[in-house]
C-alpha cells in the first residue's frame, strides 16, 4: 500500500480508475496462446476439453517469469490413443501428399501407389 497525502492536508488528489485497472496482461497472453493452440488441434479434429489458463503462484512476490502456465487438463488413455491417432493420420496424408509432389528421378512421373 502507498499513502499518496497526508489526510490532515485535505483530500488527496487522485485520479479515478476503470475497469482495465484489474487487467492481466499475462493472463490474456495465456488465454490467446490457448486459444490459438485449441483452434490449430481443431482444425485436425482434436478437441482438448479440459485445457486452462492456470496462474502458477497466486502469491508469489516478486512475480514469476511465466504467471500462468496452458494446462491440457485430463486426458484418458483411450483419449490419448485417438487424438495422436487423428494426429497421425493428417501427418501420413501430408506425407504421402509430399511424396506425390516431390521432383521424381529421370523425369518419372509421381504415381498414387498404396499409401504406407
Amino acid at each position: 500500500m502507498k499513502v499518496q497525502h497526508c489526510p490532515g492536508d485535505g483530500l488527496a488528489v487522485y485520479t479515478e480508475v476503470g475497469p482495465d485497472y484489474f487487467d492481466d496482461a499475462d493472463r490474456d497472453d495465456a488465454v490467446a496462446a490457448g486459444v490459438r493452440l485449441v483452434n490449430a488441434l481443431r482444425r485436425f479434429g482434436v478437441d482438448l476439453d479440459s485445457i486452462s489458463a492456470e496462474k502458477v503462484c497466486h502469491t508469489c512476490s516478486p512475480p514469476v517469469r511465466d504467471a500462468y502456465l496452458i494446462t491440457l487438463g485430463t486426458v484418458k488413455h483411450p483419449e490419448a490413443d485417438a487424438m495422436a491417432a487423428q494426429l497421425n493420420a493428417y501427418g501420413d496424408e501430408f506425407e504421402r501428399m509430399q511424396d506425390l509432389l516431390a521432383p521424381q528421378p529421370m523425369g518419372k512421373p509421381a504415381t498414387t501407389g498404396s499409401p504406407r
